[in-house]
């Protein structure tokens, strides 16, 4: 992705107006609203239950979601095709980008499922021991994008990769970075800590500033990552899309 097309789209996904990105918490807040697609993909037995999923889906999505802003990187400047690849609109009424319906289309399809040999397999104990769900891992995160890109015949690959600060702007040029961090500390601008939790998180990676710190997404916001303060993970994988949009003359 060339530079300039790259700052316009995420101009446009990471609006510093506002959403910055997409936001797992945000289903959950209308979760009628989503019921035609939990009733596509069998998940509605009852508005209680709609309820109990996408709260569910609040609390173990950031992974989910982190990859969903990925898709709109790539699909921006292409709304009709969005739209024949997920059945979706790319834009909600107001214009911006229509992260909730993909989030919950992309979780409907792929929670729980994993690669048992060459088969496609739903853990129905995944989330057992966990009242707030599993969430994912490298490698489910990995099989999971990549099984839901292919449903919609779009080629694309969830790979690990390693990364230096300095090396952050270089290697975006190259297609959308997620982090994934455990215990969480996020900080703002001025390297403050402004959110913890024992837990791992997903983020966008967004950019670098002068002084180090990792830019990200989460929860539709800005926050910042220090880099090697993370005592149990901090791990990055890089989207790569193979097909690449032809510009019209």
């Amino acid at each position: 992705m060339e530079s300039k097309d790259r700052l316009e789209s995420y101009g446009f996904v990471f609006d510093e107006k506002g959403p910055f990105g997409g936001s797992q918490l945000l289903p959950e807040k209308d979760p009628l609203k989503y019921v035609h697609i939990l009733k596509k993909h069998k998940k509605y037995r009852s508005d209680e239950q709609a309820t109990n999923f996408l709260k569910r889906l609040a609390s173990e999505g950031c992974g989910y979601v982190a990859l969903v802003n990925t898709i709109f990187l790539h699909f921006y400047g292409h709304e009709e095709e969005f739209q024949k690849a997920f059945g979706y609109s790319m834009l909600d009424p107001e214009g911006k980008p229509n992260f909730n319906e993909l989030a919950v289309d992309f979780y409907c399809t792929t929670d729980n499922h994993n690669k048992f040999l060459m088969f496609d397999y739903i853990d129905p104990n995944e989330d057992m021991p966990y009242e707030d769900g599993y969430g994912t891992t490298k490698e489910s995160s990995k099989y999971r994008f990549e099984h839901y890109m292919k449903k919609h015949g779009i080629r694309a690959r969830l790979n690990p990769i390693r990364l230096k600060p300095r090396d952050i702007e270089m290697r975006l040029e190259k297609g959308p970075i997620i982090v994934s961090v455990r215990p969480m500390t996020l900080y703002d601008i001025n390297g403050k800590a402004v959110q913890k939790t024992k837990n791992g998180h997903t983020m966008s990676v967004v950019g670098i500033t002068e002084s180090g710190l990792v830019r990200v997404s989460s929860w539709g916001k800005e926050f910042f990552v220090k880099t090697g303060t993370y005592e149990r993970y901090e791990y990055y994988q890089q989207v790569v899309f193979r097909d690449k949009w032809t510009t019209e003359e």
